[in-house]
């Protein structure tokens, strides 16, 4: 009988990035999913998988005007971000837990993840976000432990810079073709994207994998004297 997407999201969880890499390969999907190594985590030790909602973003053939006052310039500001920012009225309107934001931003260097939209993203339960371009806020987006990858890290913001072209639409991100539903794993090593259709035949080979690898591991820690961590008892 075939498993539901959330028995299978379940178990995924409980795999490396490099088991479930390793499953792709047992199934011929050699590299079919693999990001750039230029995709990175902001931070050491987030890891997290989810289901893919993708977003696509264009260079926007706007840019800003010079502006006489600070009103003038939020009102400019906020009519860009109401295009560039036009998939948060969709992603408010659905349930988003457990979903990774894809965005394909073709690599530009401008900051459409930061401190402050990170911080709501979560509060919809969204499991994290990648993207091939900018994260903002650095600093404070380490502090506030949100989960986020990117493939640049800027202080630009995207307004003026890039606008909306695609909700739920197969995107190209970081090199690999992701579509709604496909499952999104990330981790120190990379970026992962399993396709649906596939997963359930990734994670039987990814389980086999890591069990494997466990059993070696722990005979290694017996060996060296270390006491057994959280890494021996993913399954």
């Amino acid at each position: 009988m075939a498993k539901s997407r959330e028995e299978i999201l379940a178990e995924i969880k409980k795999c490396r990035a490099a088991d479930l890499s390793d499953g792709m390969d047992a199934l011929g999907l050699v590299n079919k999913g693999s990001m750039s190594t230029e995709m990175r985590p902001i931070r050491p030790g987030i890891s997290f998988a989810g289901y893919a909602w993708t977003v696509r973003l264009v260079p926007d053939t706007r840019t800003h005007k010079p502006c006489e006052t600070v009103e003038e310039y939020i009102q400019q500001k906020n009519d860009f971000c109401s295009d560039a920012y036009s998939f948060m009225k969709e992603l408010k309107a659905q349930d988003v837990t457990d979903h990774v934001l894809v965005i394909d931003m073709d690599g530009y260097p401008g900051g459409v993840l930061g401190s402050e939209n990170m911080m709501n993203f979560h509060i919809m339960g969204m499991a994290g976000a990648i993207v091939d371009g900018g994260c903002r806020d650095s600093y404070e987006c380490n502090l506030q432990k949100v989960n986020a990858f990117s493939t640049k890290r800027t202080f630009h913001h995207v307004t003026g810079r890039m606008k909306g072209d695609g909700v739920n639409v197969p995107v190209s991100c970081a090199g690999v073709t992701v579509e709604p539903g496909d499952y999104v794993v990330a981790d120190d090593d990379g970026v992962l994207v399993i396709p649906q259709e596939r997963a359930e035949e990734v994670v039987k080979f990814a389980q086999a994998i890591l069990k494997d690898d466990q059993e070696a591991r722990k005979s290694h820690y017996e060996s060296l004297g270390y006491q057994p961590d959280e890494t021996l008892k993913r399954i």
